[in-house]
């Protein structure tokens, strides 16, 4: 386009080819920036002629600029998007299976019940040295039995 000031037969397929189902209004844009018609008239005419030829082919390429930046924001997109999924894949490696988190999740509670009931026993134990009258422990259990 900017040597010829029109777009090939070839490129103008393989526009249609790759954006037809993408972008509709470009390529037919593009379909109609092919090389200029002759004509038989080289009057006052031609010359009113090439200024809208000139003005349709800036319009042409200011379209075409616009979707290489489109293209560009998109090329960034994707890559930003594989960066994040390969970590979000690395990071899935990275994590014990469910049966062996659930088995951890499982041990902590446990471990957790006998701390408070060790720091509970403790309390008891210091109030009874203390000379305090102490109650044996008394615990409620809401959780069901199976």
């Amino acid at each position: 386009m900017a040597n010829d000031g029109y777009l090939s037969e070839r490129t103008r397929g393989a526009i249609c080819c790759e954006f037809g189902f993408w972008d509709y209004l470009f390529v037919l844009q593009c379909m109609h920036a092919g090389p200029p018609a002759a004509t038989a008239e080289n009057g006052p005419s031609g010359v009113v002629g090439d200024k809208e030829a000139e003005k349709k082919r800036a319009a042409v390429v200011a379209l075409i600029d616009h979707q290489l930046e489109r293209i560009n924001t998109f090329k960034d997109y994707a890559l930003q998007r594989e960066e994040v999924t390969g970590d979000a894949e690395a990071r899935a490696f990275s994590l014990p299976p469910a049966d062996a988190t659930d088995k951890l999740l499982h041990y902590e509670a446990h471990i957790d019940r006998q701390l408070y009931r060790a720091m509970d026993q403790l309390e008891r134990l210091q109030r009874r040295r203390n000379g305090e009258n102490v109650l044996p422990p008394f615990t409620i259990n809401l959780g069901r039995r199976s």
